[in-house]
């Protein structure tokens, strides 16, 4: 299956999930769509870090982002990382959630100077429901099939902020976003213009991002070898690279698009 078909078929398995289970939480839902991923498209590799640590002592408690994603072409390699939130009722206290936890915005605040340290595009991941009067940023507004949504954090941080308004809907944060697999079926993303067309301020960092070199762990996924490997081997690398902060570490193969 192509990547484009594929992303679109997990997207309105991941709608119809939230239908269907409506008080499932955001963890629950990252550990289906990655799991789902992985069974629809063998172009997309991850490690479970939980698998690694859950028995490790003196760890800290509880990931700091559901996942860091490497999307990876032959001329080009981009790191997201994502916080992920929930967005299903028209209105559902959204700029309290997004200023978590007690008003301090320190979940969208770590999530930022993290990424921005380590050269990585901060996002949001937003598990909705579209109804009929749900727009996104893409002309072709394809949001009806989508239960996946991506909003760069810099944006979610002005929702935050109260520069959006203090009453958010779930569509006026899904009219910020575009559907998560928009970014597998744009000819944009082959260089970087998917991001600087859809993302404004993401596009201030990609330059010094596309212009790093890929790490171990992600060469380790793109050639198969991370599932040859012992658990000790592994917990090694996860502990090498401090990948610990992250629920998944995923790597999507598009070198045979690019």
């Amino acid at each position: 299956m192509k990547l484009c078909e594929a992303n679109q078929k997990l997207s309105e398995e991941v709608k119809g999930f939230l239908q269907n289970v409506p008080d499932v939480k955001e963890e629950s839902i990252t550990d289906y769509l990655v799991w789902k991923w992985g069974e629809l498209d063998d172009k997309f590799n991850y490690i479970n870090i939980k698998t690694f640590t859950r028995k490790e002592e003196n760890l800290i408690t509880g990931a700091d982002f559901e996942i860091e994603l490497w999307i990876v072409g032959r001329t080009f390699h981009f790191p997201l990382v994502f916080q992920a939130k929930k967005a299903v009722k028209p209105f559902d206290s959204y700029a309290s959630k997004l200023n978590y936890p007690k008003n301090t915005q320190a979940q969208l605040k770590k999530l930022l100077s993290y990424s921005l340290s380590k050269r990585r595009l901060p996002f949001y991941v937003f598990y909705s429901i579209p109804d009929s009067d749900t727009q996104v940023m893409c002309a072709m507004n394809q949001a009806q099939g989508s239960g996946v949504f991506m909003m760069d954090a810099f944006t979610a941080k002005e929702f935050a902020d109260g520069r959006r308004g203090y009453r958010i809907s779930k569509n006026k944060i899904l009219a910020a976003t575009n559907p998560f697999h928009c970014m597998f079926c744009c000819p944009l993303i082959c260089d970087g213009e998917y991001f600087n067309h859809y993302f404004g301020r993401i596009a201030e960092y990609l330059g010094t991002v596309v212009d790093q070199d890929i790490p171990n762990y992600v060469s380790l996924l793109l050639s198969g070898q991370w599932r040859e490997m012992g658990r000790e081997e592994a917990l090694t690398v996860v502990r090498k690279n401090e990948l610990e902060v992250y629920r998944f570490v995923g790597v999507y193969d598009m070198r045979d698009r690019d």
